[in-house]
């Protein structure tokens, strides 16, 4: 139940986030914020943000899902490769139809360090990386081992990092990662029940 609660309290919110990306109030705070990280530029840090950011495109997932896949095949492990491909999927499908139901334009406040495609609103990168890399995240904190709980909680510092870089590269507004971090969540929470459920149904 308490996922499930989860899940519609992410709903829920993101919803309201939705109703209120167009108001001057939310659009102060985005412009607060950007012009926050856009003043942490610096020569030296601008190539491991572009780094990280990469972990968040087509590149870094497709990269990740197949080490993923590998892994979890090889351990016959097939309700979580089922279930971490689900994520990865169901995230980048709902993304675009969000994004062309919002119909946001991208910021044009600060200069952009990278070109990105489509709107803004909910970060693809926000909502796909904590969709798909959540749900590894969620399944490695299960672990009775202490480093793979470890491993579980550096993902979920990964995943907020990537939203962060988002900021930093003057591609998104605030509420765009907020957006994407809560509707990427309510998918990874989802699809863990759908795991956990398809696992207790095996016992």
């Amino acid at each position: 139940m308490k996922i499930w609660l989860t899940a519609g309290i992410m709903a829920i919110c993101f919803i309201l986030l939705g109703l209120g990306i167009h108001t001057e109030g939310l659009q102060s705070i985005d412009r607060g914020i950007g012009d926050f990280f856009y003043g942490l530029r610096t020569e030296s840090l601008n190539p491991a943000i572009k780094a990280v950011s990469e972990l968040g495109t087509t590149t870094g997932y497709i990269v990740v899902f197949a080490i993923v896949l590998i892994i979890t095949l090889l351990l016959r492990r097939w309700r979580i490769a089922l279930w971490v491909t689900v994520s990865l999927v169901a995230g980048w499908l709902v993304n675009k139809g969000l994004k062309v139901l919002y119909h946001r334009e991208r910021p044009q406040l600060w200069d952009r360090m990278v070109e990105p495609d489509g709107f803004s609103f909910p970060s693809g990168n926000a909502m796909v990386s904590i969709a798909f890399y959540g749900m590894i995240a969620l399944i490695l904190l299960r672990s009775r081992q202490g480093w793979i709980r470890a491993c579980g909680a550096a993902v979920l510092v990964i995943i907020l990092l990537i939203g962060l870089s988002r900021l930093y590269l003057g591609v998104h507004y605030t509420s765009d990662i907020v957006g994407g971090f809560l509707a990427g969540g309510c998918i990874a929470a989802l699809c863990y029940k759908g795991w956990r459920s398809s696992s207790d149904s095996m016992k």
